[in-house]
C-alpha cells in the first residue's frame, strides 16, 4: 500500500493558502517502510481531540465543535476533559453575563493541559482564568476546582513555532471519576534516536504516529453564529466528533493538521486547548492506554468543514517536564518506543 503524505506547514503564517495549494501525494516507500507503516496502523484503535471558544470574535484561535455528537459525564471523565472558565467581568467590550470557554486536559490529579492562548486572550480584555470546570454542560456543573497557578511555554522563554501551551495547577485534586490521561512521552524517537530506530525497524520510525483518525472534544460554539452574535452564544457544553489527521505526527514537529470525518461538522470557538486521545495497545499485552497526542491551538472559519491545527505536546517535552515540576505536579516518562520494537 502507499502511504498518503501532505507537505503543509501547519503554523506558517500562510498555512491557510499552504494547505489551498498542497495535494495528496502518493510517497515511494520501500517495503520496509510501508510493513512499518501497517504495524504502527495495528497499534492504534482511536485517537480524540479537542478545543474551546474565548470572546464573541471570528478569529482563528479557539475553536468548537459543530454539529458533533452529545457527551456524557462519565465519557467526560474519562477522557479527561474539562472546561476552563473565563471570567469576562472586567471587560468593558465583551458581552455580559457570560463567560469565555476553553478546553482542557487533566494530565495528573492537580495538572491541567491547555492552550497557551486560553490565558493571552482574555488577559488582553481584562479576562481571568478563574477556575476548572469538571462536567459535560459547564453551566449545570456543580464539580469545579479554583486555578491556584499556570505556566506557559512562553514563561520559559520557548518562543518557537506551535508553542502554544499552557499547564494549569489546581488548589485541589480533580473531583471523582476523572481521571488523568497519560502523556507520552518517550513513545516516539527523537531526532537523536533515529539510526537506533532504524536498526530496530520500529513501528514508529520514519514516520512517527502517521495519519491517525481522532475524536474531538471541546465546549465552544456549535455553530459558527455563535462566534459573531451574541443572541447566538451556545458554548459550554461537551461534543465531540471525528477528525483525520492530514499531516504525519512527529515527535520533532511542533504540530499537525486535521480535518472533520463527516461532512457538516467541525470544530469552532470554545474548543481551543481540548485534547486529541489515542488508545494504544499495551507493549506488554495489557490492554489498551488511553494518550494525549495533541492539543487544539486554532482552527478556520468557518467552523463547519473546516481545518483544526494541534500542538504536538511531545515536542515540547522539556517544557512541559520542567514546569510541571516547578508547579509541585510533575509529569514522568511512561511510556518507550523501545517497548514496541
Amino acid at each position: 500500500r502507499a502511504i498518503r503524505t501532505m507537505k503543509a506547514s501547519a503554523f506558517s503564517a500562510r498555512a491557510t493558502a499552504a494547505r489551498r495549494r498542497a495535494g495528496m501525494a502518493v510517497a515511494g516507500s520501500k517495503a520496509k517502510g510501508v510493513s512499518n507503516a501497517i504495524d504502527r496502523r495495528a497499534l492504534f484503535l482511536h485517537v480524540a481531540a479537542a478545543c474551546a471558544p474565548f470572546c464573541m470574535q471570528p478569529t482563528n484561535p479557539a475553536q468548537a465543535i459543530v454539529n458533533g455528537e452529545s457527551v456524557t459525564d462519565a465519557e467526560a471523565a474519562a477522557a479527561g476533559a474539562v472546561g476552563l472558565w473565563i471570567d469576562l467581568s472586567g471587560c468593558s467590550v465583551c458581552r455580559k453575563g457570560l463567560p469565555a470557554t476553553c478546553s482542557g486536559t487533566l494530565i495528573s490529579p492537580t495538572l491541567v493541559l491547555s492552550a497557551r492562548h486560553c490565558l493571552d486572550t482574555p488577559r488582553a480584555l481584562n479576562g481571568t482564568l478563574d477556575r476548572v470546570v469538571f462536567g459535560s454542560d459547564m453551566f449545570a456543573a456543580n464539580m469545579a476546582r479554583k486555578v491556584a497557578a499556570v505556566a506557559t511555554t512562553a514563561d520559559y522563554g520557548i518562543e518557537t513555532a506551535g508553542n502554544d501551551l499552557i499547564l494549569i495547577k489546581l488548589e485541589s485534586p480533580a473531583p471523582a471519576p476523572w481521571r488523568p490521561v497519560e502523556l507520552p512521552l518517550g513513545l516516539l524517537p527523537s531526532k537523536a534516536e533515529e539510526i537506533e530506530a532504524k536498526r530496530a525497524n520500529s513501528p514508529f520510525y520514519p514516520d512517527g504516529l502517521g495519519f491517525p483518525e481522532l475524536t474531538a472534544y471541546g465546549y465552544g460554539q456549535q455553530s459558527t453564529k455563535g462566534t459573531l452574535n451574541a443572541d447566538d452564544f451556545s458554548a459550554g457544553v461537551l461534543k465531540r466528533i471525528n477528525v483525520q489527521t492530514r499531516t504525519e505526527i512527529r515527535p520533532w514537529a511542533p504540530g499537525f493538521l486535521t480535518t472533520p470525518e463527516l461532512e457538516g461538522t467541525g470544530t469552532c470557538a470554545g474548543d481551543s486547548g481540548g485534547s486529541a486521545l489515542a488508545l494504544l495497545q499495551d507493549p506488554q499485552g495489557r490492554g489498551l492506554r488511553q494518550i494525549l497526542v495533541g492539543v487544539q491551538a486554532a482552527a478556520s472559519l468557518p467552523c463547519e468543514n473546516n481545518q483544526q491545527v494541534f500542538v504536538n505536546p511531545a515536542a515540547f517535552e522539556d517544557f512541559i517536564l520542567r514546569a510541571s515540576k516547578d508547579l509541585g505536579a510533575p509529569v514522568q516518562r511512561t511510556i518507550s518506543w523501545r517497548q514496541y520494537s
